[in-house]
């Protein structure tokens, strides 16, 4: 691979093992997941040490909104010329293709405004609960699948903590499988993101001499447009679990004065959890009490996949809001231009079975065909500039038919695009 490459920041050695790493990254238990020693060309790992922003105070707010042990930089093309060029690797299509091929994941994107990544530093004391992440980016519709965390931490010592930890199940503390990883300098730790890739790290404890240091690391997190339908949840934030009580304290055991504050810490971090649930679940009500058409509202915001000179409007029927649609579809169209025809591009799994599609624009068949997998479907319509039409999209597909895979939605396909043609030529009036 020749060096003029935007690859050329990745190590060479790590590039010539792709597909070694793919394996261990596949195989990997409770959830996918492998480790790289030396992941970045080592002069080019050292630029990102040396340059790495000092701990800012206004990047430092959690959850709650108070500022803590974390700083979180997510503009990277503004901290340095390293981070520049480290940017301008990531977002290149040569790096997503390598991570597709280290992962076997196709088509990962990079979320432009690296929204939760970017650089991070954490501070002596600070620790992360086992959570997993969020699961969509609502604003760009994308599903998160992969997290890349590279560590830039030269002479860290296990003691020390802060360790990324890979859990099994930490909601049962008792059968939790624990694997960890230290923060060492130019490590990265890669692993796929679900319902279940709880991950997290216990408390940095830094010797007093040493606590001018602080657990740095950057932050990759990669999405695709889709993903198998097993795997798809609803659109949900980051899940923490609170971490148990420590390990020493067990039946027999006496309190110390040392334990006290800990106990209290504890208790304190839950309530506080508590009322951030609380809290979103008062103004998820106030919403719902503000709005008498709660549920027409939410069926107008409703994202159609249209690309051309139309608009949909109103409400609309039978979206499910992660690119599946059901058996009965509903969408009024205005057209911006005059439209020469619609094409409906879209997919169904291989496991479901065809389906008999039908599609009708204003009560009247204008296309039909049987479905399986990829498909493209013309639509024979004809419309003026401001004409709306209301299409409708039916088939025969069975509701259910996903149940073994947990989830029994009503699911015919997922909509790719629904594309507005028009003549050539065709152009906006002149003012």
């Amino acid at each position: 691979m020749p060096e003029s490459s935007p690859l050329h920041e990745v190590s060479l050695r790590v590039r010539e093992s792709v597909d070694r790493y793919r394996e261990e990254f596949v195989a990997a238990q409770p959830f996918k997941h492998v480790m790289i020693e030396n992941f970045l060309e080592p002069s080019f790992a050292e630029e990102l040490l040396t340059q790495f922003p000092s701990f800012d105070t206004t990047l430092s707010k959690n959850e709650t909104g108070q500022a803590g042990g974390k700083a979180v930089n997510t503009n990277m093309r503004s901290i340095s010329p390293a981070y520049q060029r480290l940017y301008d690797t990531l977002a290149s299509q040569q790096f997503l293709e390598f991570a597709s091929r280290l992962s076997g994941i196709p088509d990962l994107l990079l979320d432009p405004k690296m929204f939760g990544g970017g650089t991070h530093e954490n501070l002596h004391g600070q620790e992360l609960d086992a959570h997993v992440d969020f699961n969509y980016d609502e604003s760009r519709q994308l599903h998160r699948r992969l997290n890349m965390i590279v560590y830039l931490n030269k002479g860290w010592q296990s003691e020390w903590g802060g360790a990324i930890q890979i859990h099994s199940n930490p909601r049962t503390p008792s059968e939790d499988q624990i694997r960890g990883f230290d923060p060492i300098f130019n490590r990265c730790v890669m692993f796929e993101t679900n319902e279940y890739s709880w991950h997290g790290f216990p408390k940095i404890q830094l010797p007093e001499d040493k606590r001018h240091l602080s657990r740095k690391s950057i932050s990759i997190y990669l999405y695709t447009k889709t993903r198998p339908a097993a795997e798809v949840a609803p659109l949900h934030g980051t899940f923490y679990v609170q971490r148990p009580l420590p390990q020493r304290m067990v039946e027999g055991y006496t309190l110390t004065a040392e334990d006290i504050p800990e106990l209290q810490r504890l208790l304190i971090r839950r309530d506080k959890w508590i009322e951030l649930y609380q809290n979103m679940e008062l103004t998820k009500n106030r919403d719902l009490a503000e709005s008498a058409a709660y549920t027409d509202l939410l069926s107008k915001r409703t994202h159609v996949p249209v690309t051309g000179y139309v608009l949909k409007q109103g409400a609309s029927e039978g979206f499910h809001g992660d690119e599946w649609v059901s058996s009965n579809v509903r969408v009024t169209l205005e057209a911006l231009l005059p439209v020469s025809g619609l094409l409906l591009r879209g997919f169904r799994p291989p496991e479901a079975g065809s389906t008999k599609l039908q599609v009708l624009v204003d009560g009247a068949v204008k296309a039909e065909r049987t479905i399986s997998e990829y498909f493209e479907l013309p639509i024979v319509v004809t419309l003026a500039a401001q004409q709306k039409i209301e299409l409708q999209i039916v088939s025969d597909s069975k509701p259910g038919w996903g149940a073994a895979a947990g989830d029994d939605r009503d699911l015919a396909f997922i909509l790719m695009e629904l594309r507005a043609q028009h003549p050539k030529g065709a152009e906006f009036p002149k003012p």
